[in-house]
C-alpha cells in the first residue's frame, strides 16, 4: 500500500461531512445484532482514515471492549487528534498506530473482530490483506469487509441523464472501465471490488460467509434542504465527488493502453460541459436523483 508523504492524507477530499449520512442507523443495529457485534471484546479498524467506521461500530461492541485502528498514512496514524479526542470523551479503550493492511503489525490470533471501509478498493493485492486480517483474528473470529461496486453508478440515471442515449451511456460506462482497468495495472486498486469479496474470502476459507447490501440512498430533489443533502452539495461543490479523479483519468488511460486515448480525447470534447450541467441544474434547483448505490457488507468467520 503506498504511502502518501503531502500533508493531505489519503482520501482526505471524499472525509467531508456527507460520509456521516453514509449509513441508516436501522439497518446498522440489524447488522450488529445479526454478527453479535456485543460479544466481541476486542476490534480492529484496518485503514481507518479519519476514523468514521471505527467510531460507527464502537458502540456496538461489549463494554470496555478493545478498540485498535491503523492506518499507513502518517496524517491518520500520527495527526489525527479528533478520533483520539472522540474515544478519551467516550471513555473507551483505543490504540491509533501505523499498520499497512498487508503486513499487519500483529501476531496471530489478536482479535475477536478485524473490519475495513473501502480500503480494500485501493490495494494492489486485497487478497494479501484479506489473508492478514484472518490471520491475526482469534478462532471464530469475524471478518466483516464493506466495499462498493462503483462502476454501477454510470447507470444510474438522474434528471441530466433520463435522456441519454443508448450511445451516451454505453461511452459513460466505457470511460469508467478503461479507467478501472488503467487502475489495476498502475497497482491502484479496482473501484469495483465488492463483486469479489465472496469468493477471496472463500479462497481464504472462512466460515459462515454472509453478503449483504447497505440499505442507504441520498436522494437529491429540491430544494435540498434536509442535512444530508446539504453536505453532498457542498461536497460536490468542492468537487471532490469527480474533479479530483477527473484530474487522474488520462494517467489511467495512459496505463490502460495507448488504444484507449483516442476515446479519452472524443470523450472529454463530447462530455465537458457535463459537470456543469449539473451544477446548473442544482443552481436552478432542477436537479433530482434517488441516489443509490451499491456498497456490500461481506462476513465470515476464521
Amino acid at each position: 500500500m503506498k504511502k502518501h508523504t503531502t500533508n493531505k492524507g489519503h482520501s482526505e477530499e471524499f472525509f467531508g461531512d456527507y460520509r456521516n449520512f453514509w449509513w441508516n442507523k436501522p439497518f446498522l443495529d440489524l447488522t450488529a445484532e445479526r454478527l453479535q457485534l456485543n460479544n466481541v471484546g476486542s476490534m480492529l479498524d484496518v485503514g481507518c482514515g479519519k476514523g468514521h467506521w471505527t467510531r460507527i461500530l464502537a458502540p456496538y461492541l461489549k463494554e470496555k471492549a478493545e478498540i485498535t485502528a491503523v492506518d499507513n498514512d502518517r496524517k491518520w496514524h500520527l495527526g489525527n487528534t479528533e478520533l483520539q479526542q472522540y474515544f478519551q470523551s467516550v471513555e473507551q479503550n483505543f490504540t491509533l498506530m501505523a499498520g499497512d493492511a498487508q503486513n499487519l503489525p500483529f501476531p496471530d490470533n489478536s482479535f475477536e473482530f478485524v473490519t475495513c471501509q473501502t480500503v480494500l478498493i485501493h490495494l494492489p493485492e486485497p487478497e494479501k490483506a484479506i489473508k492478514e486480517m484472518k490471520r491475526i483474528l482469534t478462532d471464530n473470529g469475524l471478518l466483516l469487509c464493506v466495499e462498493p461496486n462503483n462502476i454501477v453508478q454510470s447507470l444510474v440515471k438522474n434528471s441530466i441523464s433520463k435522456n441519454d442515449s443508448i450511445e451516451e451511456t454505453l461511452d459513460h460506462i466505457k470511460y469508467r472501465l478503461i479507467i478501472e482497468k488503467g487502475k489495476r495495472k498502475l497497482g491502484r486498486g479496482d473501484n469495483s471490488l465488492g463483486d469479489l469479496l465472496p469468493g477471496m474470502f472463500a479462497t481464504e476459507e472462512l466460515r459462515e460467509i454472509e453478503v449483504r447490501l447497505s440499505d442507504k440512498a441520498i436522494a437529491m430533489y429540491p430544494p435540498y434542504d434536509n442535512e444530508e443533502q446539504v453536505a453532498t452539495v457542498k461536497q460536490w461543490i468542492n468537487g471532490s465527488s469527480w474533479k479530483s479523479e477527473t484530474q487522474k483519468d488520462i494517467d489511467f488511460f495512459n496505463a490502460a493502453g495507448e488504444e484507449y486515448m483516442p476515446f479519452y480525447f472524443e470523450y472529454q470534447e463530447k462530455y465537458q460541459s457535463q459537470d456543469e450541467h449539473i451544477m446548473g441544474a442544482l443552481q436552478r434547483e432542477q436537479y433530482h436523483a434517488a441516489g443509490g448505490s451499491l456498497m456490500y457488507l461481506v462476513s465470515g468467520r476464521k
